[in-house]
């Protein structure tokens, strides 16, 4: 954050804060149901910002209904201020939420209601034990298993075995191998968290991380898969999750959801039946081929219970299925009824699900099954986040930016729905050039492509095939700070979705013939990880995204992706030649930006390594290029935390500059202007970035999206933090 932005957040902070020394003031958190059922002590997490000194490590948080009724609080830290205050606080609570209704929490300080029923957590040499009063379970620590003996409250008989992963590479086929990692994350009295690593032994790895609640029947579950195989590619046949069913779990019905539909329920035959979504448009229910889209559950019920799995995304990451027995129950994260996955070196995937069981008297109705696997969210009030800068350059929806702010949306969504429509060639290759190549498909959607957009057209003439755009320009950054800036929830869904391709598909985290490139992203590129036409690229690398998510969410994948981009950046920091001024530009801002959630000094010691190479090889008076801008508006993030006069100097030429031109300049000067005019307090710079800044077209699809999306997020923050300046904040 620029010295100039804190000082503002500060006062600002201080205007709505009792004097020092003193709790914070309530923070509204608005809940809206979705989906059309009535949540009965329904898990909720949120992540809660402070601006500095609000709120003090320990102090004691709770957590209000309309009423004024505590609610039970479990919280933990996700970043501190550099006073050492808290920055973003995870919290759980437990909530009631009737069908389309909406609800305005508070939190506030004081002591939180005690759980009633909390989470049971043991472990010992054999593995972790939980117990959420609805569903007992184990996850062992010396043979693999996602959950292993399911069992009911009062029962002492197991539904289910263990929870197996298969993930086939090529012609070896890998079952998941005994973890080498087992650690029990949180263990508080409302939500638990285990998180596994291991090896598939076929060159691949996994992380799997598992979620428990007090009092309710289900387990959230992430499952990812690293591509760590010698060869630049391997096709995947298979990728899937099996559950054994024993005693009283074996089902005799089925019923499955489709979008749009009424549920579908039949008898379980002998030799079982199958779903299988073929991609966005088509499922197959047995052996017949439908269009539509599969809701993404599938419940199996018998005399004494019910069990089912409900996917994230799953016709959103097509292709997927289920396949069931009366003695097991397979959920395929990669369809074997597919043609094999073409997966690359250093790739991963993420997918989330939920396994749920119930006493036939207390089956699920159809409407959560359809929306269990999407989290309950928490809105903050956009007004407080903003004013707290604890997400950098989100804006208040009132005010100067609410113009802003409502087109930011208005883009989203256009975004969205483009999103969904654009067609492109799924040839499978890097060049497509050759006839008999052509595979159309519609919309953004895949396995490894939900999340991310397509350069606009069938396909791309400069590179042969369809290019992905690997969220260039941070598309997951401008994304958060939209939901941030308005508590859209559609936006919300579309940042996680986002945030995580990246932090999967477009992060290198293995490179057995480069392994100086792991940690870095690959640039906008033909299936995303290839390296044929090139490797890592520094004019094409953020982090911003990545730790809006992990603000957002807590997800820690969120914070290591950003870190693994910084520390490769720290160590090219004295390495570049000849880099043009975007390559200089963009690590900068990478850098500082997770600098700023850590606190790490090597992280701006290699920002200022950037800035003066950048400022060396290329002076402010090449101010007609607008890869220039780029490395004027790193520069501006730099001198906010150094004050460095050099940086300041070159800062007031180049804005000079830009604004002695006749022509219409590129909209990536304006950031760096913005910059200067609230340093100087020079008007006429301050009118006519406001001139610019109003002219911005968020566009329909991924690239003006994003980068016109960011650009007003950064000038309206800048304007917003006008002179005076303050001095240069110090660094030990």
């Amino acid at each position: 954050m620029s010295a100039f932005r804190t000082a503002l957040v500060t006062l600002v902070a201080l205007a709505l804060s009792p004097a020092p020394g003193s709790a914070f003031t309530p923070i509204t958190v608005t809940l809206r149901e979705r989906d059309g059922f009535e949540h009965r002590h329904w898990p909720l997490t949120v992540s809660v910002p402070f601006a500095p000194g609000e709120l003090q490590p320990g102090a004691a948080v709770q957590v209000v209904d309309e009423g004024g009724t505590s609610l039970p609080v479990q919280s933990r830290p996700l970043v501190r201020w550099r006073d050492g205050s808290v920055r973003w606080l995870l919290l759980d609570t437990q909530v009631d939420l009737r069908p389309r209704r909406e609800r305005h929490l508070r939190v506030q300080p004081g002591h939180a209601a005690a759980a009633a029923g909390a989470l049971q957590i043991s472990q010992d040499g054999e593995g972790v034990r939980i117990d959420t009063g609805a569903l007992r379970f184990l996850i062992p620590k010396q043979r693999f298993a996602i959950v292993e003996a399911l069992r009911l409250r009062g029962s002492e008989d197991p539904l289910t075995g263990a929870l197996s992963a298969l993930l086939i590479a090529g012609e070896r086929s890998g079952q998941a191998q005994p973890p080498t990692r087992v650690a029990l994350i949180d263990s508080g009295p409302l939500r638990a968290r285990v998180a596994l690593q291991g090896t598939y032994g076929n060159g691949f790895d996994y992380e799997v991380r598992i979620e428990a609640y007090a009092g309710q029947p289900f387990v959230r579950v992430w499952h990812t898969f690293i591509d760590r195989h010698p060869t630049p590619y391997i096709s995947l046949p298979r990728v899937g999750v099996e559950l054994p069913l024993v005693g009283a779990a074996l089902p005799s019905r089925y019923r499955y959801g489709v979008v749009g539909e009424r549920p579908v329920t039949d008898r379980l035959a002998d030799e079982g039946a199958r779903l299988y979504q073929s991609d966005n448009e088509t499922f197959v229910a047995g052996e017949t081929s439908k269009p539509g889209k599969l809701s993404g559950w599938i419940e199996l019920s018998g005399e004494r219970a019910s069990i089912g799995v409900a996917a994230r995304w799953l016709w959103e990451q097509y292709p997927q299925s289920f396949a069931v027995r009366r003695d097991r129950l397979a959920y395929n994260l990669w369809a074997p009824e597919a043609d094999p996955a073409k997966s690359g070196v250093g790739a991963a995937k993420t997918h989330e699900f939920v396994l749920w069981a119930s006493p036939p008297a207390a089956a699920l109705p159809p409407a959560l099954l359809g929306a269990l696997a999407r989290p309950l969210i928490g809105v903050i009030d956009p007004l407080r986040l903003a004013h707290s800068g604890a997400l950098p350059q989100s804006l208040a929806p009132q005010g100067p930016a609410a113009g802003f702010v409502r087109k930011a949306v208005e883009g989203a969504h256009r975004y969205f729905q483009r999103n969904a429509i654009e067609p492109w060639n799924d040839c499978g290759a890097v060049r497509c050039d050759e006839s008999g190549l052509a595979r159309v498909r519609t919309g953004a959607f895949g396995m490894w492509n939900w999340g991310d957009w397509n350069f606009r057209g069938y396909q791309d003439t400069t590179k042969g095939t369809d290019s992905w755009g690997n969220l260039e320009y941070d598309t997951a950054y401008v994304l958060a700070l939209t939901y941030a800036s308005s508590g859209d929830a559609e936006v919300y869904d579309q940042m996680v979705a986002a945030a995580r391709h990246f932090t999967d598909v477009d992060t290198i985290h293995a490179c057995p013939t480069r392994p100086e490139f792991v940690g870095m992203n690959h640039p906008k590129n033909p299936l995303h990880f290839s390296f044929e036409l090139g490797g890592p690229d520094l004019g094409h690398t953020w982090t911003q995204g990545s730790l809006a998510y992990y603000y957002l969410t807590g997800d820690e994948r969120g914070l290591a992706a950003a870190r693994s981009v910084a520390d490769y950046l720290v160590e090219r920091a004295h390495s570049v030649v000849n880099g043009n001024p975007r390559q200089w530009g963009w690590p900068q801002i990478a850098l500082m930006a997770v600098y700023d959630a850590t606190g790490e000094r090597r992280y701006l010691d290699a920002a200022v390594a950037y800035a003066q190479g950048g400022m060396r090889a290329h002076p402010p008076t090449g101010s007609a290029q607008w890869k220039l801008g780029i490395l004027a508006d790193a520069l501006a993030y730099v001198h906010a935390a150094t004050g460095d006069p050099a940086m300041r100097a070159w800062l007031e030429w180049y804005a000079g500059a830009v604004l002695t031109r006749k022509a219409r300049e590129d909209v990536r000067a304006f950031p760096a202007i913005a910059y200067v005019a609230a340093l100087t307090g020079n008007a006429a710079m301050r009118d006519a970035v406001r001139a610019r800044a109003d002219r911005l077209d968020l566009g329909s699809w991924g690239k003006p999206y994003s980068i016109n999306g960011r650009i007003g997020f950064r000038i309206e923050s800048l304007l917003a933090a006008a002179p005076p300046h303050p001095p240069p904040v110090r660094h030990k």
